[in-house]
């Protein structure tokens, strides 16, 4: 419970009804029942309302408000409890009974039911056993029971089962008081020590007893030994559940280490209750008296709330505290009282109210009812009642039994109404700790917020500018507020509230309330909120940013905002109150360019720093420095980004770091360097050049693309073509040679050509021609050049891989006219022509003649010589001739023989083996003579029968054989296609069909 005392604020947060049953038919069962104790079973059995009557019966009113009355004793009831739990203890007289009886119910299932109206436990104590005084107070949980009498002793009684428990029996009182007792309370598993608890009350005093633990005793089972520990009863239950008895010298009373909380306070019976403590959950004892209201926990005090009043009774409600009082003075009041319209009036609207709705008029005591929350410290509702017998809480509402046997109970508002009551009053400190309470969502703590801050920003501006005015149509209470208000400038508090809106208001509701010069702090605060929350967008910031720069202060300002204030206290938590992208971009705008690179820097936004540098501030050296502290893949970025420029400005110091950058095979794999750089480029080629060769030697030859080295000949090409220093030119021609001969890297040939056809290189475009075998090209390229001279020799070095090339040289020379008629360089050519047998005379005499001044002279040694090699070739032809004819005569000689005349076979030796030959044995037309094992054996496709070949001569007449067979099929293949040519109209598919057919191969 909170602590402190004030004036309490008085709202009306619940509405009073009359209580009917289903159907709307009045409640008849309480009228005329005197109620001396009562409680209700905290939901147990579905909740119930349970009244002890001054008849010794017990009313019990279920969820459907109706009532059964069950005959609990036959005297007297005189107390009723009901534990947090499912039991019910209630203590009276019944006859032939000296002392009182004790009765014990469970609830779990309702007492209106027939079978459950029964007590389940009935315990008498007899005349010589304790307690020896009346019972005037009591406490119950599901396993304890504490009595206290008006002597001031108090008993105490544990078991595992209340109900099953066999035998009570009550030891020697744990604590003797002066006085009665008053209340009791019983507190279980209380931190910081657990445990358990029993408070206690006297009018002059407030107690309070924890329990000590005690090992259990050997030889009884855990629960029973725990029972028996924390009781005074001699009777326990072995595992086995069979009754067994302790002495009193077994089994000692229970320990209590006792506490003396209060030694003048005490309190009346009915006016002590526990309580759910708002802020650590704990229950607490809550006692009232004449003074105030205290609470207490454990052997704590805590410091209570001042409730004036005699109290007649109190009772805990969810954070609610009821507490019924008694006036002092007499009042008019009725059989059936109403429900005051508004709480805030004084005690005296309430006994007119009173008066005025009154039918049948007695005098009487009036009592009031308050309901208090005790966080935030209000009063949620008041009331007058000329009596109340007992009020009661269940199924969430609060009952109040009056003196003529009304029933009302009390219905708590909604939220949003409670809310609107406090919004329509201006207390909206209440109505933040009245949502918060109630786990209002955030959504709805901003609605409350941004209220509170609109109230707020009217209230000091109507104060502000002194619309005075305004001030007739205020109420009274409010112009005197605005009259006597200390001045205090409320804009502060206003910006505070709308703070803790963002997120859930549109920042411009805001931001248009603090538009004004004046007012620049409170949006200059706003913003740097809305930046913490990283809510801003870029007009946030541009916005704030304005702010600054309209401060006194601004460029400290600027700093501390950003984090560049070195020489501030503190370190703002800057990386999260703005976008560091967002403010670069700003300050860039507003022309704070330094502050611009400083953010830059700290947060290594390199591509702004390295844009402000080259766009804004044209700090060319500076960007190149600080490029040169970055990592590669950063510093590489920047070149992609600036290179251009920076090559433009500082071509030397920009190529230089280009070549610092030292990548792994890795990254020059996959940047693609140097070729990615090369556009950067564009008008700088001597420091492209520079920058490739040392990549080529840098870098490893496979991770570099053929463009790499297409580029380094063009940019030599370019460089060649227009030096003139003779050294300069032969150096840069072998190194352009060098780099076309490379076979190790990837050049494009036809790139490369080009290259040198533009730039007029005929070496290179030679040494192409010759890299790639084209030596036809080099002679074309000679030709149209009109090299004469460089002509032949190119014959003489590619002529034996091409000789087509002499061929070529003649029919140039040919065509050449020169006054010499080229005669030395034909000359040269027909020899080689003649030797290698190129081309025949008269071609040659064809193509010379094209040239008139070639005279015959010249061809007279070559066909001499030509001459003499055909006459040699025809008589040697002839002699083949001769020789062929004689050997057919024989062959022809020979097959005769062979049809006609016998063979004899005189070798005694088998051809294969060279072993004497013996029976079987096979002889051959080739007069080959062998064992049968020793012969090729080939069975015949077509029967049985076994055939032999000579195993010498096979080979050679398979090859004869096979001809013959093609030459067979030939024939008829070639008659299929004449004839299918003939008769089909698409020829080309039947040219195509015997193309497939491999018709037109060469017969070997």
């Amino acid at each position: 419970m909170a602590s402190g005392v004030q004036q309490w604020r008085r709202f009306n947060f619940f509405d009073k009804e009359i209580v009917k049953r289903k159907g709307g038919k009045p409640l008849e069962d309480v009228k005329n029942i005197q109620v001396i104790a009562s409680t209700s079973t905290n939901g147990a059995g579905d909740g119930q309302l349970i009244f002890g009557c001054s008849d010794g019966s017990l009313c019990v009113i279920n969820r459907d408000y109706e009532a059964n009355h069950i005959r609990s004793f036959d005297i007297s009831l005189q107390l009723l409890a009901h534990s947090a739990g499912d039991t019910l203890i209630a203590i009276g007289m019944d006859e032939n009974e000296t002392k009182q009886t004790i009765k014990l119910w469970k609830t779990d299932k309702t007492l209106v039911e027939k079978e459950n109206t029964e007590p389940a436990k009935i315990i008498s104590i007899l005349p010589n056993d304790h307690p020896n005084s009346k019972i005037c107070a009591v406490a119950i949980t599901d396993r304890h029971i504490v009595l206290g009498c008006e002597n001031g002793a108090i008993y105490f009684f544990a078991s595992t089962d209340l109900i099953k428990e066999k035998r009570y029996k009550f030891t020697t009182p744990f604590y003797q008081a002066e006085k009665p007792i008053t209340n009791l309370a019983l507190v279980e598993g209380t931190k910081p020590h657990g445990g358990l608890i029993v408070y206690a009350t006297t009018e002059t005093n407030v107690l309070s007893f924890r329990l000590i633990p005690t090992a259990p005793t050997a030889g009884i089972s855990t629960a029973v030994a725990v029972a028996a520990s924390v009781s005074s009863t001699l009777t326990s239950t072995l595992r086995d559940r069979r009754p067994f008895h302790l002495t009193h010298h077994q089994q000692p009373p229970a320990q209590f280490n006792i506490t003396i909380l209060e030694t003048h306070i005490g309190c009346s019976p009915r006016c002590a209750v526990l309580a759910q403590s708002d802020l650590d959950g704990e229950l607490q004892f809550v006692i009232a008296n004449s003074t105030g209201v205290f609470s207490y926990v454990g052997e704590d005090k805590r410091v209570g709330l001042a409730i004036e009043g005699e109290k007649l009774t109190i009772h805990w409600w969810f954070n609610y505290l009821i507490v019924v009082t008694k006036e002092n003075r007499k009042a008019i009041t009725t059989t059936s009282t109403t429900t005051n319209p508004t709480n805030t009036q004084q005690q005296s609207a309430i006994l007119l109210q009173l008066a005025a709705d009154s039918i049948h008029k007695t005098t009487t005591e009036l009592q009031t009812l308050a309901v208090y929350d005790t966080n935030p410290q209000l009063q949620a509702y008041s009331v007058g009642i000329a009596r109340i017998q007992c009020v009661l809480d269940e199924w969430g509402y609060i009952h109040i039994l009056t003196g003529d046997g009304e029933l009302h109970r009390l219905i708590e508002k909604d939220l949003h109404s409670r809310l609107n009551i406090l919004f329509k009053k201006n207390q909206y400190q209440l109505a933040l700790q009245l949502a918060k309470k109630n786990q209002t969502s955030k959504q709805g703590m901003a609605e409350i917020f941004k209220q509170f801050g609109d109230h707020l920003y009217a209230e000091n501006l109507i104060l502000e500018t002194g619309y005075t005015h305004m001030i007739p149509l205020l109420s009274a209470k409010y112009v005197h507020a605005l009259v006597f208000h200390n001045r205090k400038n409320e804009f502060e508090s206003a910006t505070d509230q709308y703070c803790k809106t963002i997120g859930f208001l549109e920042p411009s509701y805001v931001i248009k309330k603090f538009l004004d010069s004046q007012h620049i702090d409170h949006l200059t605060r706003y913003l740097e909120e809305l930046h913490r929350a990283k809510l801003a967008n870029v007009d946030h910031t541009t916005l704030l940013l304005n702010c600054y720069t309209k401060h006194p202060d601004r460029i400290n300002r600027l700093a501390q905002f950003i984090g560049l204030n070195e020489n501030s206290g503190s370190t703002p938590d800057v990386e999260l109150t703005f976008d560091v992208d967002i403010a670069i971009d700003v300050c860039r705008q507003a022309n704070y360019l330094d502050e611009a690179l400083a953010l830059s820097a700290k947060y290594r936004r390199h591509d702004k720093y390295i844009k402000i540098q080259c766009e804004n501030k044209r700090d060319y050296d500076r960007a190149l420095t600080y490029i040169q502290t970055l990592k590669f893949d950063d510093a590489l970025q920047a070149f992609r980004n600036y290179g251009k420029t920076l090559i433009k400005q500082q071509p030397k110091l920009t190529t230089k770091l280009l070549k610092q950058l030292n990548p792994t095979p890795q990254q020059i794999e996959h940047e693609q360097l140097p070729e990615s750089l090369i556009n950067l480029f564009m008008n700088n080629p001597d420091e492209l050049l520079d920058y490739l060769e040392y990549a080529v030697k840098q870098y490893p030859k496979e991770h570099l693309v053929s463009s790499v080295y297409d580029t380094i000949l063009e940019l030599l090409l370019q460089k060649y073509s227009t030096t003139e220093d003779k050294k300069e030119l032969d150096r840069l021609s072998h190194q352009i040679i060098t780099l076309l001969q490379d076979s190790k890297i990837g050049i494009d040939v036809t790139r490369a050509m080009v290259a040198c056809q533009k730039y007029n290189f005929k070496a290179g475009v030679i040494c192409l021609y010759d890299k790639a075998k084209l030596y036809q090209q080099i002679l074309q390229y000679q030709m149209k050049n009109k090299e004469s001279d460089k002509i032949v020799s190119t014959c003489l070095k590619y002529g034996d891989e091409d000789p087509q090339l002499w061929i070529q040289a003649l029919s140039y020379f040919s065509k050449l006219k020169r006054a010499d008629g080229c005669r030395k360089e034909i000359q040269q050519i027909l020899k080689y022509i003649d030797e290698k047998d190129l081309l025949s005379p008269l071609l040659v005499i064809q193509t010379l003649s094209n040239n008139e001044s070639t005279s015959l002279d010249l061809l007279k040694d070559y066909l001499i010589r030509k001459l003499h090699n055909e006459q040699t070739q025809i008589e040697k032809d002839q002699s083949e001739i001769r020789r062929f004819r004689q050997e057919s005569e024989l062959f022809v000689e020979k097959i005769k023989q062979l049809e006609t005349d016998p063979i004899l076979c005189q070798d005694p030796k088998c051809s294969a083996c060279k072993m004497d030959l013996d029976i079987p044995c096979i002889h051959f037309f080739c007069e080959h003579s062998f064992h049968e094992h020793c012969a090729y054996a080939v069975e015949s496709a077509t029967s049985s029968e076994i055939t032999y070949e000579c195993p010498l001569c096979s080979g050679d007449n398979r090859k004869w054989l096979d001809l013959i067979n093609m030459q067979r099929v030939s024939k008829d293949i070639h008659e299929t296609f004449h004839r299918k040519l003939d008769d089909q109209q698409d020829k080309f598919g039947v040219i195509a069909e015997f193309l497939g057919r491999r018709l037109f191969d060469k017969v070997i």
